[in-house]
């Protein structure tokens, strides 16, 4: 049985740099790498997707709506009290038409100004590679699992027929087969 995929030379040559996320819950506990699964990868984008819709960068037309508001009222006021013969069957409407348009400029004033404090950005979790000496480590831990044709990763929790190859040195002597996720690069082993 032959293990089909590229090696990490090849997955570096073709872009994929393994990026280190930052979890408390982390699969290996010696290393200073966190392996989420792909459901805490699928949770974080939704809170991330959440943090984005609820975070739109304040009110965009509160400082606008604030300096033209008052412009516009000082205008109205200005009307509404100057003796103007012409002016005066429309003083009550323009002295009207001035305070709501104070009221709108106090409230957009207030909304410019007001700074709410947004709780920073979820960080991005990305699956990380597990390494070599991480896999080993894992199986020798590892308890004996029985094969099957399909079966979830521990690493990932990824759900497919992995990648099987024959057990190499350093794996358990009761494996018969070794298991590679395609997603995290986890091995296990297999009775």
């Amino acid at each position: 049985m032959a293990l089909v995929g590229r090696s990490p030379e090849e997955r570096r040559r073709h872009g994929f740099v393994p990026q280190f996320a930052k979890s408390t819950d982390s699969a290996v506990h010696g290393d200073n790498r966190s392996h989420p699964t792909l459901a805490e990868v699928a949770q974080r984008k939704q809170e991330i997707e959440l943090w984005e819709a609820l975070n739109v960068g304040g009110y965009r037309f509160a400082k606008a709506g604030t300096i033209v508001g008052a412009l516009v009222s000082a205008v109205l006021v200005v009307l509404a009290v100057t003796p103007i013969p012409p002016n005066w069957p429309w003083d009550i409407p323009t002295m009207i038409l001035a305070v709501f348009t104070a009221v709108a400029t106090v409230t957009c004033g207030l909304l410019w100004f007001d700074n709410p404090r947004a709780a920073s950005r979820p960080e991005v979790l990305e699956i990380v590679p597990f390494s070599r000496a991480e896999n080993l480590r894992l199986m020798t831990e590892q308890t004996v699992e029985p094969y099957s044709a399909e079966c979830t990763c521990p690493g990932c929790g990824d759900m497919s027929a992995h990648l099987i190859r024959g057990p190499a040195t350093g794996e358990p002597g009761w494996a018969m087969v070794t298991r590679r996720c395609g997603v995290c690069e986890r091995e296990w082993a297999q009775a």
